[in-house]
């Protein structure tokens, strides 16, 4: 599958402003390769042509919707839509940050590196829907004969510490709290970085927010094994 139409001209280099300006305006953007667009964005940066960069941007973005949707499919939760918007919030903040390891690669090879983020955020997905499924029932007769709900637990997952810290961290009360603590403990780096999705861009919060609740969290797991040891 390919990542666009094919070239029928070559782009203007990244630093032509006006090249891009008149293939914007002409609706040309489609017949280049999304790495000369993207390396183009990341050339006029945030405080260029506002308008430039607002048709390029949305290009690329559409483009990235298009692919990204195609990889995922629809046999996940909520039709792959978590999935779908993880990958492109992800990949849209990496072309605004030329220095950035997939801001580099966007530039050079940008359906594999789509490809990889893609993977990423269902590796992400299959790990949340793995720690929130829900308890399942089924029918079952007591010892009596008498018809009953048999409530039928997930697996656990992990040794028996890690089952305890996740007892006690279900009686957290803000869930986006617990969700913090729970990618901390998965090695989720606080803010952005190289590689994986931190705590900070997967919950929408700044990674000193994401440092704050950790440590709550943390000090509540403890008042929590405190009282469960009196």
């Amino acid at each position: 599958m390919k990542t666009g139409a094919e070239t029928s001209e070559e782009p203007p280099s990244p630093s032509d402003l006006e090249g891009w300006k008149s293939a914007a305006a002409g609706n040309r953007l489609r017949l280049f390769r999304p790495e000369a667009i993207v390396a183009a964005m990341q050339h006029i940066g945030p405080n260029g042509d506002q308008r430039v960069l607002s048709s390029l941007i949305t290009h690329v973005s559409d483009e990235l919707l298009r692919i990204i949707r195609w990889l995922v499919g629809k046999n996940h939760r909520n039709d792959g839509e978590d999935i779908v918007l993880r990958a492109h919030h992800q990949l849209i903040v990496a072309i605004l940050k030329p220095g950035s390891k997939d801001g580099q690669a966007l530039c050079k090879t940008f359906r594999t590196c789509v490809e990889f983020r893609v993977a990423d955020a269902i590796r992400a997905e299959r790990k949340y829907a793995h720690r929130n499924q829900p308890y399942k029932t089924q029918p079952g007769v007591t010892d009596h004969g008498e018809d009953m709900v048999e409530t039928i637990e997930p697996p656990e997952e992990g040794s028996e510490q890690a089952a305890e810290v996740q007892r006690l961290l279900n009686r957290i009360p803000d869930p986006r709290k617990r969700e913090a603590f729970r990618l901390h403990m998965d090695g989720c780096p606080l803010g952005p970085g190289i590689g994986t999705t931190s705590i900070a861009e997967q919950l929408g919060i700044s990674a000193k927010t994401a440092g704050e609740w950790i440590a709550e969290t943390k000090a509540l797991l403890k008042i929590e094994i405190g009282a469960a040891n009196d």
